[in-house]
């Protein structure tokens, strides 16, 4: 009889153990490493305590789901879902707000928040993502990924994903599956450093900037023209007939050109201002060898504008020199190098202009 009994209960036992749905694979554990090591993409990974409330085994659609106590060595393969916009303000297990744009992921079993490298079997492209969510209750599913991940994925509804576990210690040390043979890239969003607005190495100020008079939005379009033969293509640089004495080779910025579209101009209207410029400076080119070069523009107009704001604010005659499509500001003749430099220190000081002195053509 007592053997009958014993029957009985192993047979119950099996049956109940049947009758639990297994949700969890776990790894053996890990092995020591030596083989190369890949810089993948995806949110590096960070120190975060687990919250409580989503620590407690729970019941869905009838099936029970228990949370992988010790996620250390946890690796698993299967069928991944995505979900997208149709989620977005979703709120997430964790209470966090659902974006479809971030590198996140839903995982019936893990403890959350926590870091896993998902891996797509079938292109082998791998991301690290943050699973900060419950689900996917979707039979043969096994982890739940936003619309940004499956597209740097390029998962389809069949294919396969291996998960594997990154567990992060306090001291933001790394371990687990997902850490074997890569390493996830540094993300750097830092503005690059501000250029020098000193002297070049050959003493001479390198203009940065250039205001315009109209106020329209500009874009800054190639600079070698600044440097570019009078009677040569604006793109040629490095012409030894340029004049220019102590310019570096290229100015790094100081070529401006509007974003919208220009008007047309005639060659009239731009020969008459440059006429009357040119014959104010006739008077003094014999005697004159200098001009204070404050910048470029690709329209005559402004150009002009600019040209005759600065003459009148200092005093001194001016010039647009146009060559290849390019229009250069330019203020003198002055007699000597030392006149020209004593302007370039005004426009520094009091208009915040940059500039610089070159030999007058």
């Amino acid at each position: 009889m007592r053997k009958e009994w014993l029957w009985v209960g192993v047979v119950a036992v099996l049956l109940s153990a049947c009758t639990s749905p297994t949700t969890e694979q776990q790894a053996p554990p890990q092995q020591p490493y030596n083989g190369p090591v890949v810089e993948i993409g995806g949110v590096e990974p960070q120190y975060e305590p687990y919250n409580p409330g989503t620590l407690q085994d729970y019941k869905v659609n009838g099936d029970t789901y228990r949370i992988v106590k010790d996620p250390q060595n946890f690796s698993q393969t299967g069928l991944a879902s995505s979900y997208g916009e149709e989620a977005r303000g979703n709120t997430t297990a964790l209470g966090e707000q659902f974006d479809p744009n971030g590198l996140t992921a839903a995982h019936p079993t893990l403890p959350i928040p926590s870091y896993v490298r998902v891996t797509n079997l079938a292109n082998g492209r791998q991301l690290v993502v943050r699973v900060n969510d419950r689900g996917p209750y979707t039979n043969g599913r096994i982890i739940d990924l936003s619309k940004a991940v499956a597209d740097r994925l390029n998962l389809s509804n069949n294919t396969k994903v291996k998960v594997d576990f990154i567990n992060v210690a306090p001291d933001g040390t790394l371990s687990g599956p997902g850490t074997i043979g890569t390493t996830v890239a540094k993300q750097s969003y830092a503005l690059p450093s501000r250029p020098d607005l000193g002297s070049s190495s050959m003493g001479t100020p390198v203009q940065q900037e250039a205001p315009v008079a109209s106020g329209a939005a500009v874009r800054p379009i190639d600079n070698s023209s600044l440097n570019a033969d009078d009677n040569a293509p604006a793109a040629a640089v490095g012409n030894s007939r340029t004049g220019f004495l102590g310019a570096p080779s290229q100015v790094p910025s100081g070529v401006l050109e509007g974003s919208e579209p220009e008007p047309a101009v005639s060659a009239a209207a731009i020969a008459a201002p440059v006429a009357a410029t040119a014959a104010v400076a006739a008077g003094a080119s014999s005697a004159g060898s200098y001009v204070v070069q404050v910048g470029a523009l690709s329209s005559a107009e402004r150009a002009q504008t600019w040209q005759q704001s600065l003459s009148q604010q200092f005093g001194v005659p001016g010039k647009v020199a146009a060559s290849g499509g390019v229009y250069r500001v330019q203020l003198g003749p002055f007699s000597d190098r030392q006149q020209a430099a004593q302007l370039q220190q005004r426009l520094a000081a009091e208009a915040q202009q940059q500039s610089f002195v070159t030999a007058a053509p």
